[in-house]
């Protein structure tokens, strides 16, 4: 009777601790769908970064270049668009970012998801939920984790069942002799416990992949039964092919993943701890890896149509997201080389376009002659740089999320560089001047290329790091170097002379200042023309130097445009 009712108990216990653990989740789920309804409209929560995100250069596709990327914050630009909530969506944005669109059918491929999700947000919240499920891995990229599987070499199913078998031996040892047979079942699981952390460890990433994969099939196949047909469609076409097809040869998988699935369940749940002492004892996380290896490598182009259609997905409601965090944007209007506008007329127009990072930016506007470029003068502080980013990154973010940050943005479909900030690679030996004249460098080179796409070159400060003189005269004829509309240019400089040098060739725009109550005020407003002054000394004067120095230098420069000669 005693040992009855302590049976009892402990088969409550364990009913009790299941139920438990299926409100728990049931709460958390009702929790994570009213953080997602709330989360529309909003800027993102900020994330760990931890997935290594790889860019592959795809052949025959114009690749944004490390350079570019990282002079135009697209680190901060990225966190800022970022709500997807799978590793397979992460990635897929970060590479859809460094691959511009060639043509008006890839332009427009998020448009058909991200506008359903943005109109149905119960749907988006049901898809939402399923993508985190799939979750994040922090190990490698799914081609890493591809690779090392192929390379991986391990102990072989059949050495696992035997070394388990011994179990089974031990078993029938304690039926005749219980002290033998207890020593042997100890033997064994200690054994068994002592390899198990370290052939895990050996395959863990593997491992994480395949548990990942897993979880992206099973996601696929309900999101198969919550998209409309047309949109599944459209999420056929984006991977190329069946994914009916692709789902039903993998899900023989599914047979064999319960235990790799649990690889990133263990925690705090109660029932999690009784499946980490079998995977220690038996090994048969192990097991099933080494069953679905070369299962999963067989289906390899089915396996990454699947991970592309749930990053896909995610994507787009990423996509939908960020707009509707958005102040104002809009759809850009983009032109193929045979649809290039005739020569004087817009090579690139955008009205009231702003910086994504910077809160209440002041909108700027500019309209692009088909056959000139656009040189921008300038007092220090006043804009010139900030107004290059934004529209580099308004360039960019048109032919890749097919979103302007404007009132109105039209362009041709292009290859966008930067050279902005140069600096010394001690590492290299490399000085600033030399930095960025090799930056340049492979603009000019990218701009001889024969491509159907032009070049759009953002420069900030052209060859800052040499002597006046040579700077002007070298400046001016790369400068004149860059022609539309094989080459648009749009330049920063404060160097006046080069207005004049270049003015066949580009167009003139200036940012200034006002002073207000003796203060500096900048209204950061783009103008048509020549900047008629400078604000160095005066900038000297409000940092608190002495003056002394501030009235001299203000004395010399006024006898400087004088004379023209320095005294």
């Amino acid at each position: 009777m005693k040992y009855g009712l302590t049976l009892l108990v402990i088969v409550a216990a364990v009913i009790f601790l299941f139920v438990r653990g299926l409100w728990d989740e049931k709460k958390k789920r009702v929790d994570d769908a009213r953080k997602l309804r709330a989360a529309y409209g909003r800027r993102p929560e900020k994330k760990r970064r931890s997935v290594k995100r790889e860019v592959a250069v795809m052949q025959g596709r114009f690749t944004i270049d490390e350079i570019t990327w990282r002079e135009l914050d697209m680190d901060a630009v990225f966190a800022r668009m970022d709500y997807t909530l799978s590793s397979a969506g992460e990635n897929y944005l970060y590479k859809a970012l460094h691959h511009p669109a060639r043509c008006e059918k890839e332009a427009v491929r998020w448009e058909a998801v991200a506008g359903y999700f943005a109109a149905h947000h119960q749907e988006r919240v049901q898809v939402q939920l399923l993508l985190a499920e799939i979750g994040r891995e922090t190990g490698p990229s799914l081609s890493a984790w591809l690779s090392m599987m192929k390379e991986e070499q391990g102990k072989s199913v059949a050495a696992e069942y035997a070394v388990n078998m011994i179990y089974v031996f031990a078993g029938l040892a304690a039926l005749r002799d219980t002290a033998a047979g207890i020593f042997l079942f100890a033997a064994v699981a200690v054994f068994q416990i002592v390899t198990y952390f370290h052939r895990r460890a050996q395959v863990l990433p593997c491992l994480s992949g395949v548990a990942e994969m897993m979880r992206a099939l099973r996601g696929a196949e309900k999101l198969r039964r919550i998209l409309p047909s047309a949109l599944w469609e459209e999420a056929e076409q984006t991977a190329g092919i069946s994914l009916v097809d692709g789902i039903r040869k993998l899900r023989p998988l599914k047979r064999h993943c319960f235990w790799v699935l649990q690889c990133k369940s263990a925690g705090s749940h109660p029932l999690s701890l009784p499946g980490d002492y079998a995977r220690m004892l038996f090994h048969f996380d192990l097991i099933q890896f080494r069953k679905l290896k070369h299962k999963m490598l067989s289906l390899e182009p089915e396996l990454l149509a699947i991970y592309d259609t749930i990053g896909y997905v995610d994507s787009a409601i990423s996509i939908a997201m960020y707009r509707a965090s958005l102040r104002e944007w809009s759809l850009p209007v983009l032109r193929t080389a045979a649809e290039q506008m005739p020569a004087g007329q817009s090579g690139l127009s955008m009205e009231e376009g702003y910086h994504p990072l910077i809160e209440d930016a002041v909108a700027g506007s500019i309209e692009v002659c088909g056959s000139q470029g656009v040189l921008i003068t300038g007092s220090n502080a006043s804009g010139k740089s900030t107004f290059l980013k934004m529209t580099a990154l308004n360039l960019l973010l048109a032919q890749t999320i097919h979103t302007a940050l404007a009132k109105r943005f039209s362009a041709p479909f292009s290859r966008i560089y930067t050279a902005m900030r140069a600096e010394d690679d001690i590492g290299r030996g490399e000085s600033s001047y030399m930095a960025e004249i090799l930056s340049l460098k492979r603009v000019l080179d990218a701009g001889r290329q024969k491509e159907p796409f032009p070049v759009f070159c953002f420069i900030d400060e052209i060859l800052r790091g040499t002597n006046t003189v040579e700077r002007i005269a070298a400046s001016a004829h790369i400068l004149r170097s860059f022609r539309p509309p094989l080459v648009y240019c749009f330049a920063a400089t404060h160097d006046r002379e080069l207005m004049v040098l270049t003015r066949k060739q580009y167009d003139a725009y200036y940012f200034d200042e006002e002073v207000r109550d003796g203060q500096l005020f900048f209204p950061y407003r783009l103008r048509r023309g020549i900047a008629g002054t400078g604000n160095a000394i005066r900038l000297l004067a409000e940092a608190g130097y002495d003056r002394e120095i501030t009235e001299g230098a203000a004395a010399q420069v006024e006898d400087f445009l004088k004379e023209g000669v320095w005294r």
